[in-house]
């Protein structure tokens, strides 16, 4: 798992596993730290996401943290289903061929401000070692 934040906006990118639990709690940490500031949360995966013990340490967080829209994007249908079942209310599930609509979702309708969040999740997945995302901003 790799993330970084970006204006208001917190890039997520898993590879094909789940993260260990010592990054799952440095990702929470992190969500704390910049609770004021990430206004959106833009996933990218290739078929990893939080276990569900991870999930239900997410949980934990005051709800106000949890209602900030959130895109997921992913070329894997298990991964799609498993959002969907799990949703929080502003959190929406695209395929790799529906990127603006994930961006339109966050309500992020700038060219500039997604291509810088397409091509960060461009590098965190090069740093996952793992292939980028398809389609285009």
């Amino acid at each position: 798992m790799a993330y970084a934040l970006i204006a208001r906006t917190s890039v997520n990118v898993y590879g094909v596993e789940s993260p260990s639990d010592d990054e799952w709690d440095t990702y929470l940490d992190y969500r704390m730290t910049h609770v004021h500031t990430i206004k959106s949360v833009l996933v990218y995966t290739k078929g990893g996401s939080a276990t569900q013990l991870q999930r239900l340490r997410l949980n934990r967080l005051p709800v106000w943290i949890l209602e900030v829209p959130g895109a997921v994007v992913t070329s894997s249908a298990y991964i799609r289903a498993q959002y969907r079942a799990n949703q929080y209310a502003n959190w929406r599930v695209f395929s790799e061929t529906e990127w603006v609509d994930a961006f339109h979702h966050l309500g992020i309708r700038n060219d500039e401000e997604r291509l810088t969040l397409f091509s960060t999740l461009v590098t965190l997945a090069r740093e996952l070692g793992i292939p980028s995302p398809s389609g285009t901003a």
